[in-house]
Formats: C-alpha cells, structure tokens, sequence
C-alpha cells in the first residue's frame, strides 16, 4: 500500500479534493487526471451503489489521485464493505461524542487493534494473489485515512473529547449541516460558525490531528488561513453544470 495522500498530510502539506456523487464511472476517470491530491467518493449522498463506488476506487487507483470513501453512517456493515473496495481513506459522518468516534475506529482497524473483518474483498483482488493479501493486512491500519465529520455543534462541544481517541487522522467539518445545527442554515461564513471551525482546528492541533472542511471557490484562501490542511471543494454535477450555464449564458449573449 502506498498512500500518497497520507504521506503528504503527514508531512504537513496542504492537500485539495473534490466530490463525486454522480454514478459515472468515465466522470470518476476524468476528475482523477484533473490534478486533485483526492477524490471522495460519496457513498453517503451519492447516487453510486457499492459495485460502482469499487470501480471507481480502482480507476482512480490508476492515477495520481487519492480514492477514497464517505460511507452512509457509522455502522459495521457500511463501514467494512467501504473498506473493503480498496480506498485510502474512509470518511464517516455526524460523529458527535466520544463513544461515535471510538466505534469508527474500531470499525476501521483490524484486530487487535479493532475488530474489521478480515475479507476485503477488491483491496486484495478479491484473494487472487497472495502477494497482495499478505501486504494489504500488514499495512492497512497504518495507512488506511479514518476521517470523521463534525458537523454538529455537539460535536464542537465535545471535540476534545472526540480528538482524545486513538487512530483519528483528520477532523473534517461540514459548514452546511454545522450551520444548520446552529440555526443559521446556510450561513458559512457567519461569525459563529466560523467561531466554531475554529475550535475544531485548535483542537486538532492540540490533539496531532489534520483538521479538513468543505470549501468552495472563494473561500480556500481563508481556510488555509484559519489552519485548514485537507481541502474539499467541488462536486462533479455541479461542476459539469456550471460549465455548461457558463457556455449557455455566452451564446445568449452572442446571439444578434
């Protein structure tokens, strides 16, 4: 295993990514060659199904590009089969206390350290080669991403708690939902809830932890600014979409 985009992180370097949550296999190759660090697959609010998050994983594999995964929640069955198609990371959301946190480690990391299962499945081909086997047990729950999602005010309340646990690499905070929690829906750069990303990136640093959000066009200076290390900006229905509104709006304006 050779996680790239750990080794960056670990190194301290900033890293950027962006979403895919169409179920476009040749949408995944493309965004792969676009030069992101990573991609995040979203299995969480995407429209792919596990066969189609596994291929995808494999096509970015073939790139410079990082896969890895959002599952669903934070359950063993969701957590175990995302593993299991070979991402370097896997991203879990609304972790909110302590007790979520310690349970989505555990989920991630093999015995003795946790308690995933030995299968899995596509990182190993499936069991075709023994060479692969033996490498990917050994290595994963070193270099296999745990990043959980606080986007919750109870998370931010409890972050140093959530920190505390063992195994966490990055904190990534989602602004949309954390506003919402917050009552103001849809106001990311609100001075509250900009306080609060705030809390989240000193207790990272605090606890040795890469502290991620959810960026966008605009704001990614401002983030690095406030300590933010892993970037997350973009989603490919969007991006598609906006391109071509942008070439629309253009014939519009040409036409006599």
């Amino acid at each position: 295993m050779n996680n790239t985009l750990k080794k960056k992180l670990v190194k301290n370097e900033n890293v950027f990514g962006t979403f895919i949550m169409t179920n476009g296999l040749d949408t995944a190759e493309i965004l792969a060659h676009a030069g992101a660090d990573c991609i995040m697959i979203d299995g969480e609010h995407g429209s792919m199904d596990l066969e189609t998050a596994g291929r995808m994983v494999s096509i970015i594999k073939g790139t410079s590009t990082v896969p890895l995964l959002r599952v669903a929640g934070n359950e063993p069955s969701l957590i175990k089969r995302g593993l299991d198609t070979g991402a370097a990371g896997i991203m879990v959301p609304m972790i909110n206390t302590k007790e979520e946190a310690e349970k989505a480690v555990k989920l991630c990391k093999y015995p003795p350290v946790g308690v995933r299962g030995m299968g899995a499945g596509r990182a190993i081909l499936f069991g075709a080669g023994a060479e692969e086997y033996e490498n990917y047990f050994k290595n994963a729950n070193d270099k296999v991403l745990i990043i959980v999602q606080i986007e919750h005010e109870q998370a931010v309340e409890n972050i140093e708690e959530i920190l505390s646990v063992p195994g966490i690499d990055i904190a990534f905070v989602g602004p949309l939902d954390l506003s919402t929690s917050m009552g103001l829906s849809g106001q990311l750069t609100h001075p509250e809830v900009e306080k609060q990303c705030l809390k989240v990136v000193e207790a990272c640093q605090k606890h040795n932890v890469i502290p991620g959000i959810m960026s966008w066009s605009g704001g990614m200076e401002q983030h690095l600014d406030m300590g933010f290390k892993f970037l997350l900006g973009g989603i490919d229905a969007a991006i598609l979409y906006q391109g071509v509104r942008q070439l629309v709006k253009e014939f519009k304006r040409s036409v006599k």
